[in-house]
């Protein structure tokens, strides 16, 4: 136990000194640079220093950030004393450079954004364009709010999630499945609307909250079924059938709102996710191919008839960035000048690639932290993937065990969508980089599902 604890708190100051020193080095690029503080907009002059430059409270964030995650750190010593030790350094590590990495884009985004309105007014006073120079200099501070949020959440689902409460969670499998619906259809009717999705209900981003109620599902399923679902090769294809037709139909069930709702990325990641718990319930062979056939053919079909058209144009933009996309030529020439220890934090330019806050927040990394700093992204969601494979293995009970896994697996399969998607190994896709990009919805869910793996890893059964 206190062998544990004590591995915790060294790794954990480990990764905060790294953190604070990342944060040293933000600042002092910011009075290098002279980043400008004051903008000149359409409506007069914009004061933006209190989000980026004004002593309070940038020179504080490293204070707060090492904090909270030290605080976490007593908490765990005290209610889960033989929590696994690794997962809060690697939360930290991952949210850390998140924040850093916001921080950094804020004034730039801000003021590049600010040039292009004043361009366009220039030449068209009478112009009707969207000013968010404000929402976008406020990036950092609330990523910042994010993970404070975030680290509530996490102790909130330590409490919540119990011996009792698992049980019920179990026993409502297909609830989950109707939850998830209706939150999507809900979101279609009633949600705020923006580039012509509705992914957004009362400010949340519901597929979030969709992606966890699908482990919940899956979770449970397994737990009462996954027995029959082995067993398919000596009891023949009418008794598997039984076993896994219900799943199969729930995972339909659960996909179309999200394709019908245009949220590709989502629908891809859950499909994935899906295929690989069954795989990991016991189906092996034939039943796997399948579906992965499946997937590389409605691809093929999305991609030749151009429907939808967002398909087409991801895989053009792989086949040939440089000739197809902007975007995505921006992208690699920005993580090829990176080299080994990249550009330095604050040097490179990164902002110049559109949605980078949260599409490309890799492709920031590599550039101005270099290989160094890709890989050592990568080596932490190896070592939480690791970790909740190994809680996993330790736990008994069956419903927790397949919990942890779909954590792992979830985290897994979209942090390899999205960093290969900005290497251009794959198509990108509309999904956010676990602990790191920037986005409520996604910071506050990621934290939940590391809090109930720690709950499940300090559980003694």
């Amino acid at each position: 136990m206190n062998k544990k604890r004590n591995q915790e708190r060294k790794y954990l100051l480990f990764i905060l000194l790294i953190i604070s020193l990342g944060f040293l080095l933000l600042i002092s690029s910011y009075v290098d640079k002279g980043v400008s503080a004051t903008l000149t907009t359409k409506d007069g002059e914009l004061d933006i220093s209190y989000y980026f430059l004004s002593l309070f409270p940038n020179a504080f964030y490293a204070f707060f950030f090492v904090a909270v995650f030290l605080l976490m750190h007593v908490y765990m010593r005290i209610k889960l004393p033989d929590a696994d030790p690794l997962i809060l350094p690697a939360v930290a590590m991952l949210s850390g450079i998140g924040l850093i990495t916001l921080l950094r884009l804020s004034p730039d985004l801000a003021l590049s954004r600010n040039e292009a309105i004043q361009a366009i007014l220039s030449r068209n006073p009478e112009a009707n364009i969207k000013n968010n120079v404000l929402v976008l200099a406020q990036l950092g501070m609330k990523q910042f709010l994010f993970i404070v949020s975030g680290i509530l959440l996490m102790i909130l689902s330590i409490n919540i999630f119990n011996i009792r409460s698992f049980s019920w969670f179990s026993s409502k499998k297909y609830f989950w499945v109707f939850l998830s619906t209706m939150l999507i259809i809900a979101t279609l009717l009633l949600g705020t609307e923006i580039n012509g999705r509705s992914l957004w209900l009362f400010g949340f981003q519901t597929v979030e909250l969709v992606k966890l109620l699908m482990l919940f599902f899956i979770a449970g399923y397994i737990y009462e079924k996954g027995r029959g679902i082995m067993t398919y090769r000596q009891t023949g294809f009418n008794v598997w059938i039984n076993y896994t037709g219900p799943f199969i139909v729930m995972w339909f069930f659960a996909i179309i709102p999200l394709f019908i709702q245009r949220d590709l990325g989502p629908t891809f990641l859950m499909f994935v996710v899906f295929l690989l718990m069954f795989y990991y319930a016991g189906n092996r062979n034939f039943v796997t191919v399948s579906f992965l056939m499946l997937i590389m053919i409605t691809g093929y079909i999305f991609y030749k008839t151009g429907y939808p058209p967002v398909v087409h144009e991801r895989f053009e933009m792989m086949f040939d960035p440089f000739g197809r996309s902007e975007s995505m030529s921006r992208v690699l020439w920005s993580i090829s000048s990176g080299s080994v220890f990249g550009s330095g934090i604050g040097y490179g330019q990164p902002h110049r690639i559109p949605e980078v806050q949260s599409d490309f927040n890799f492709t920031v990394i590599c550039e101005e932290m270099g290989f160094a700093g890709g890989t050592a992204v990568i080596l932490a969601y190896a070592l939480f993937i690791h970790r909740c494979f190994k809680i996993a293995s330790q736990t008994e009970n069956k419903y927790k065990k397949t919990l942890v896994t779909g954590i792992a697996v979830l985290f897994g399969v979209q942090s390899f969508i999205i960093i290969f998607g900005n290497l251009g190994v794959i198509p990108m896709t509309g999904i956010t980089l676990p602990l790191i990009s920037y986005g409520g919805s996604s910071m506050l869910m990621n934290f939940i599902m590391a809090g109930i793996v720690l709950r499940i890893s300090g559980d003694k059964s």
